[in-house]
């Protein structure tokens, strides 16, 4: 496929019409492209060039005046035309010196015509064949996009589409992806392709930006790597690119960039679909273990090919719960289709992960070689990025909530820790934090029998203050929390609540006159405290969502 639709100022000079023509500085600059061919006689003209024209001129407007053509000819270099023919005659006869000197300092072509010529001839001719060779770069990618296609829908399509990738823009192609070595084709030595792959492992971000876009990385003055991210619903998949040498990237490299990296996309999704679909065992034996079906220990490890490794694995259970605020008429969440980016991601983080998924929740059980404190902070990343990713997808007004139980290391034990990540997500709006270990007093709290315990308590602690607020519209209840939350400072109580301190002083005094007046004092302020804390959680703790596996995948007790 000739993917070359460029016209170039050597093309220009071969055409019959330049039979007469002679370049006499700039011969440098002749691989430049031209876009389009102009008349210009004068500088002050020069401000409607875009770059890219191939001006005519007979020198009528600065002829043989120094500052005058050398301005007019510093112009076209600023307004990146690609070159300048000049017709000799009257007005300028010959080509001077300094001109001939600035041109090739610039690497501009200049082009003079001994004889006379029809300048409506040669943009006529130029100008047709400019659209001819772009209708025909058209033509080539319709024809390479359909060929995608079809190598798509082949067992070795990824490999195969970067051979079609290479033979279409006629240079180093690689397929970079963070896991796993990079493919080059041609193929390369191996201590380049090691030098390669390490200046791309730090080079190239983990996350793409959200615009998306080509990024370039400069290897050398005359060598540089153009490159595309591969992603799929927010998650970066790979990176398509091309090593290009002394050449720039035109818009048909880059709308062939375009299209094989949307293709691979496609082809990568669909990978990931059917390893989930492989993984119908695993998620069988995932339901196993969290509705505590009897499994013994060695089952589990042998199910899970960790028999025989000595060591117990560590691992924490995750949920995740998606909700929009707001919107009722909002479309559904399709949290489904992110169980292999998911997967993708935790697996990139070192975890060995296992997910199901019901409803707007995610189950996962990540199996890490990590430390506690390591896997902590692994899984901080992860969760941040699948928040991303979720909010990418599904919209920004997408509320995302996590609950991760305590390390365990007997598999059997996974509906308990799950039992954790459901008490830390249910806390998620009162604790800052997601781990069921820094809950503190909330994991009390969960276990209260609700109707019998919690509420009688809150009533006989809050119960006036609450009536009071619910009767006058005040906030005596937020007040008293921020003012315990700040050790009694009521400077400090004023600031958080971003009002001013007379304001407080006569909110205190209301509390004073309805609360008992030993308030605060050590026992009386933490049932107060403890009140508080669950009043919040009753008033806004989410819908408990028991697991359930699918009927399709459950299997009887054994």
């Amino acid at each position: 496929m000739n993917s070359d639709w460029r016209l170039t100022v050597a093309d220009v000079i071969r055409r019959p019409l330049f039979c007469d023509a002679e370049v006499v500085a700039g011969s440098r600059g002749l691989s430049r492209p031209i876009r389009w061919v102009h008349v210009l006689e004068s500088a002050d003209t020069c401000q409607f060039l875009n770059g890219g024209e191939l001006i005519l001129s007979t020198g009528l407007g600065f002829g043989e005046a120094k500052e005058k053509r050398l301005a007019y000819l510093s112009e076209l270099i600023r307004r990146k035309a690609v070159g300048l023919c000049i017709e000799l005659g009257a007005y300028i006869p010959h080509v001077p010196d300094d001109m001939l000197e600035l041109a090739d300092h610039h690497d501009f072509p200049l082009i003079v015509f001994h004889q006379p010529v029809r300048f409506v001839d040669i943009t006529l001719d130029l100008h047709e064949h400019l659209i001819n060779r772009q209708m025909q770069a058209l033509r080539n990618l319709e024809s390479y996009s359909r060929g995608l296609q079809r190598l798509s829908l082949q067992t070795q399509g990824i490999s195969r589409m970067l051979q079609h990738f290479q033979a279409a823009v006629g240079t180093q192609v690689f397929l970079y992806t963070p896991e796993a070595p990079p493919q080059f084709v041609p193929s390369l030595p191996q201590t380049v392709q090691s030098e390669l792959a390490s200046m791309m492992r730090s080079a190239f971000p983990a996350v793409p930006s959200a615009e998306g876009g080509n990024g370039v990385l400069a290897l050398s003055d005359k060598k540089r790597i153009v490159y595309q991210p591969v992603t799929a619903m927010g998650h970066l998949l790979a990176y398509l690119g091309v090593i290009l040498y002394e050449r720039e990237a035109d818009e048909y490299l880059l709308l062939t960039l375009d299209y094989t990296v949307s293709a691979l996309a496609q082809v990568l999704m669909r990978r990931m679909f059917a390893e989930e679909q492989a993984l119908a065992t695993e998620n069988r034996l995932f339901d196993d273990l969290i509705i505590n079906r009897s499994l013994t220990e060695e089952q589990i490890r042998a199910l899970l090919g960790l028999a025989g490794t000595g060591k117990a694995p560590v691992y924490h259970i995750l949920l995740m719960s998606l909700r929009r605020d707001g919107d009722e008429h909002a479309a559904p969440l399709p949290p489904h289709e992110l169980t292999g980016v998911f997967r993708s991601l935790l697996s990139r983080l070192g975890f060995r992960p296992f997910i199901r998924c019901k409803g707007s929740r995610f189950y996962l059980l990540v199996i890490g070689p990590y430390k506690a404190a390591d896997a902590r902070r692994s899984l901080d990343k992860a969760m941040a990025e699948m928040k991303r990713i979720c909010r990418q997808v599904m919209g920004a007004d997408t509320d995302v909530l996590f609950g991760v139980s305590r390390p365990g290391t007997r598999l059997g034990e996974a509906g308990r820790h799950l039992t954790e990540a459901e008490q830390a997500l249910a806390f998620q709006h009162d604790s800052p934090s997601p781990y069921f270990a820094d809950l503190g007093l909330f994991r009390l709290l969960f276990h209260v029998p609700h109707e019998s315990v919690l509420k009688p308590f809150i009533n006989d602690y809050l119960g006036a203050l609450i009536d009071y607020d619910e009767k006058h519209g005040t906030q005596l209840v937020h007040t008293l929390r921020v003012y315990l939350d700040s050790n009694l400072s009521k400077q400090e109580t004023a600031t958080k609540l971003y009002i001013h301190r007379q304001t407080l002083y006569h909110r205190l005094e209301k509390i004073e006159e309805i609360l008992p007046p030993d308030y605060a004092h050590p026992h009386h302020r933490l049932c107060l405290e403890i009140a508080l804390r669950a009043y919040e959680w009753l008033n806004h703790r989410p819908a408990a969502a028991p697991f359930r596996p699918d009927e399709q995948t459950a299997r009887p007790s054994r």
